[in-house]
């Protein structure tokens, strides 16, 4: 009888150990469940989310670095606009076409819809701008509607460029603008996005690389609701660098209202033929020691603020406002030139003490006798004497015996008809050579005292009055000293001077600063000056004419000071000023500005 309690023993000890096998199942399965919905969650939560979402990225702009003067006076800028952008699809609580129609009713004059409907064709999500550069008043409307406080909009913060004084310096401040097509191929290799903004002209598009930073990006995840998850900050922008000139900010004024006052002061006093008719303008003023620019200055000018607004106005004037005349002006220099023939002749022998008999009159060529004013002189005239009182007959002798090649040559190695190295569009200039096809012997005559074929532009003609103050030392010309971190301070790029040296020394341009030096004390404006000074006028003849038949003329000046141990070097160019002595004073206002302040 004892068998089957063993039997019935073993039966239930086969139960239990299945009871807790099954519980232990049981347990483990429960345990798993409970991780997975715990320790888990966050995980199958972001599976989740991925599976019912939606990611874009948007571009965010870099500070544009500002551009300023020698001293931190602010040329150039960016300033805080806002752009608008509307979220596609509609975040919860908002209507995509009540949104659509309270942006239109807001900004105006856009058809959104429009726009909505191209942009809704081409991605599932994403944000489609729809306005730029908002105003104070638009930004709280839209607040006032909930735009932004639904998610329905984004306002975005970029900058605008502004000119705390648009109307100083502006053709070689220049201009930004999107890139164009023509331009985005070289932008794209660059990394640049389609709605970049880049420097079109003038030394915002020569500087563009320094001055444009590097942009940021935001991811942007949505749910399939339209609700924003979450902003990731995928690249954080870098501002650009601060872009610091050789100008100086004073100087500039100083200048450009001498140069306006001249001419104004031209048209109501002069007579006719001698300024009346003065209306353009345009000067310069050099650090004869670097080449840097320290002011140019184009009369008429106009406002960088309202250049886009303006545009047709300003293109259809007639004293055509945009044209950089400093850099883009081709004038005869007249007597101006009379320098360069002097240092050729120099260069070949010429004896500066040597005279050449002035009658007022040259009659080497029975057929063509031009003739000198003899302001100031007759007779016999050596070199220092026929600069200063600016004698045609020496230099028509001179300049006939060089010949026209040998002083066009030394002409273009002091810096006329040459490039000046500065950072702008600048006209290349022209000389009088002998296989010209006009050429005639007369020709050589006219082209000695900077007429024939001759004209050049007043930044050349500072590069050639530097060169003479400098013993032949060319300097490069540039508008940028160096470029700065905005935040540290740090130089992260710096403009090293340059200079082409041309032959001849104290042999070669002694005499001509002796002879510009007394020139300059010939005029009342210039003796009178805080410092002395070296100067060379000319009175380049028009082919307009008066109605008694004699022609108009041009004032052209260069000068540099102090004249014996020169700082700066400055050239001056009136339009119909009636004279080189009518921009003397334009000299005297840049030599009080910048010698007794």
């Amino acid at each position: 009888m004892a068998k089957p309690k063993r039997d019935s023993a073993r039966g239930h000890g086969r139960i239990a150990v299945l009871l807790v096998l099954c519980c232990l199942v049981f347990v483990a399965f429960f345990a798993r469940l409970a991780w997975m919905q715990f320790a888990m969650a966050d995980h199958y939560a972001e599976k989740a989310a991925e599976a019912s979402s939606a990611s874009y990225t948007i571009e965010q702009h870099a500070a544009r670095g500002a551009i300023t003067d020698c001293n931190g006076t602010v040329l150039a800028r960016d300033t805080t606009v806002y752009d608008l952008y509307l979220r596609v699809p509609a975040p919860p609580g908002s209507d995509l076409q009540q949104t659509v129609q309270t942006v239109q009713a807001i900004i105006g004059g856009k058809d959104v819809e429009t726009q909505l409907a191209a942009f809704c064709s081409a991605v599932s999500a994403g944000e489609l701008l729809v306005a730029e550069s908002l105003d104070d008043e638009s930004m709280t409307v839209i607040y006032k509607a909930g735009l932004v406080q639904n998610g329905a909009v984004r306002l975005a913060a970029r900058g605008e460029r502004t000119w705390p004084e648009g109307s100083l310096l502006p053709h070689a401040l220049g201009f930004t603008g999107p890139i164009t097509a023509e331009q985005w191929p070289a932008a794209q290799e660059k990394g640049l996005a389609m709605d970049s903004i880049i420097g079109q002209s003038g030394l915002e598009a020569a500087y563009d690389d320094l001055l444009r930073g590097q942009d940021g990006q935001l991811l942007i995840n949505t749910g399939l609701d339209g609700a924003v998850r979450t902003t990731i900050q995928k690249i954080s922008p870098t501002p650009g660098s601060t872009l610091v000139l050789t100008l100086d900010a004073d100087l500039q004024r100083a200048l450009q209202a001498a140069l306006r006052d001249q001419i104004l002061h031209l048209q109501t006093t002069a007579a006719p033929g001698g300024g009346r008719e003065a209306r353009d303008g345009a000067a310069i003023v050099v650090d004869v020691k670097t080449g840097g620019i320290l002011a140019a200055a184009n009369w008429p000018g106009y406002d960088l603020n309202n250049y886009r607004r303006d545009y047709s106005t300003l293109a259809a004037e007639e004293t055509a406002p945009l044209l950089d005349r400093v850099f883009q002006g081709l004038y005869a220099p007249g007597s101006a030139f009379k320098p360069a023939v002097a240092a050729a002749a120099l260069s070949a022998g010429f004896d500066a003490s040597d005279t050449v008999n002035c009658t007022g009159r040259y009659l080497y060529y029975s057929g063509y006798q031009p003739g000198c004013l003899q302001y100031g002189h007759a007779g016999p005239v050596d070199m220092r004497t026929a600069l200063e009182h600016s004698c045609n007959i020496f230099f028509y002798d001179v300049g006939r015996r060089l010949g026209v090649d040998a002083f066009s040559t030394m002409a273009r190695q002091l810096g006329l008809a040459a490039s000046t190295g500065a950072e702008v569009n600048e006209a290349s200039g022209r000389l009088t050579w002998s296989d010209d096809e006009n050429f005639q012997a007369g020709l050589t005559l006219m082209a000695a005292i900077g007429q024939g074929n001759t004209a050049v532009t007043p930044a050349q003609l500072a590069v050639y009055a530097a060169t003479l103050a400098n013993y032949g030392q060319r300097p490069t010309l540039h508008f940028a000293d160096h470029a700065q971190n905005p935040a540290t301070g740090e130089i992260v790029w710096q403009y090293e001077p340059q200079f082409t040296t041309v032959e001849g020394g104290d042999a070669v341009f002694g005499p001509i600063r002796d002879g510009m030096k007394r020139m300059a004390q010939t005029n009342r404006y210039l003796r009178e000056a805080p410092v002395v000074c070296a100067a060379k006028t000319g009175s380049p003849q028009l082919a307009d004419t008066l109605s008694n038949g004699t022609h108009y003329v041009n004032s052209v000046l260069i000068g540099y000071a102090p004249a014996d141990d020169p700082q700066i070097a400055v050239a001056v160019v009136l339009e119909y000023g009636g004279g080189g002595s009518n921009a003397t004073p334009v000299l005297r206002a840049v030599l009080d500005e910048y010698f007794t302040r």
